[in-house]
């Protein structure tokens, strides 16, 4: 629908497909079948279609980062890691075709602020995908078109119903494209041990045994083959010990998060002004009371209210009216300090973010 809108906009119009990994799992963006739609529907369209090959970064990148903060005890977030080098990509083959444009069919927009390209949020908040794009470099952006920006995902598909283009009742992909299905699958079959360990409550009391940290994913509260009499859910991986910390589902809720990688396109400093930070995909934002820099590219967030779902590994991403403004990779979330406290515990819980 992205590439029909441009070519009704008057522009001429050639498709692509980025092959990232081998994979003939039908649920994939990457197998033999997602391929053949993408070219039977650029062809339906009377566009030309071509397939890119770019496996060997994308499992650097990629796939690589993605195994290692599973075992590090993270929750990542592989689409915020792919999108920079899949747009780069698509912005060479552009330039070999002499074009001057890149487009997608995410659901955001590209605005100006000061003069400068930024993310902003699409107008189907339900379906926005600005928290996926804020890696995107402001050079990239320079190129980008997002057409179904200003549109719904009901009126992408009832346009595409008129247009009779293939898959306009395609259900919507919801899984990792390399690892689509259970994750856990995916990590076994790359090497991750079988490494037995504890599950403790926060007091350290041992309450059952896993076969591996990186089957968990903090605020899991099935599978964890243990019984008490309240529901128990994982609360911290701490990998280098070997241990799953579990407890109450209100241990998850957290007011400060720390941050690691932070990128900065406007942030600010202090109070919020303003300010507001969305912690997984598709959550509600909740209002910054004050970003505090510390040393290198972290930072310490204090949100106006609690938030039930920071997750090591996902992206915190600031917006200000709509418009990213910057963002980083979750480091730790914690309740807020009391007067008179000595400290808190961490806490974390699941996020798992999905394009």
């Amino acid at each position: 629908m992205a590439a029909l809108a441009l070519r009704e906009a008057g522009y001429r119009v050639r498709a692509a497909t980025v092959k990232l990994w081998p994979n003939d799992d039908q649920r994939s963006c990457c197998s033999p079948e997602a391929v053949a739609r993408a070219r039977d529907t650029a062809h339906a369209m009377g566009a030309p279609h071509f397939s890119v090959n770019d496996e060997a970064r994308f499992a650097t990148d990629v796939v690589a980062p993605f195994v290692a903060s599973y075992l590090a005890g993270e929750t990542p977030n592989p689409c915020v890691e792919c999108n920079p080098g899949r747009l780069a990509r698509l912005v060479e083959l552009a330039d070999r075709f002499g074009a001057a444009w890149v487009a997608t069919g995410h659901y955001a927009r590209v605005v100006r602020v000061a003069g400068e390209p930024r993310i902003a949020r699409g107008r189907d908040r339900a379906k926005d995908q600005s928290y996926m794009l804020w890696r995107v470099p402001p050079e990239t952006l320079e190129r980008l078109l997002l057409p179904l920006g200003e549109l719904t995902k009901p009126e992408v598909r009832e346009r595409a119903r008129g247009a009779a283009l293939p898959p306009a009742d395609q259900p919507d992909s919801q899984e990792v494209c390399f690892a689509p299905g259970d994750h856990r699958e995916f990590l076994a079959a790359r090497g991750a041990p079988a490494q037995a360990g504890e599950i403790v409550d926060r007091e350290g009391r041992v309450l059952g045994h896993h076969g591996g940290c990186w089957r968990f994913t903090v605020g899991q509260r099935r599978g964890l083959a243990i019984s008490a009499a309240q529901p128990l859910y994982v609360l911290a991986i701490e990998a280098s010990r070997g241990r799953v910390v579990v407890g109450p589902g209100a241990a998850l809720e957290s007011t400060v998060v720390e941050l690691r990688d932070l990128v900065d396109r406007g942030l600010g400093e202090g109070d919020g002004d303003g300010l507001e930070v969305q912690l997984r995909y598709q959550a509600d934002a909740v209002g910054v009371a004050r970003l505090e820099r510390l040393s290198g590219a972290r930072a310490r967030v204090e949100l106006r209210t609690s938030f039930r779902g920071v997750a090591p590994g996902q992206s915190a991403v600031f917006y200000r009216d709509d418009v990213v403004v910057g963002g980083g990779i979750i480091a730790a979330g914690t309740a807020r300090r009391s007067p008179g406290s000595h400290g808190c515990d961490k806490v974390t819980a699941q996020s798992r973010g999905r394009t």
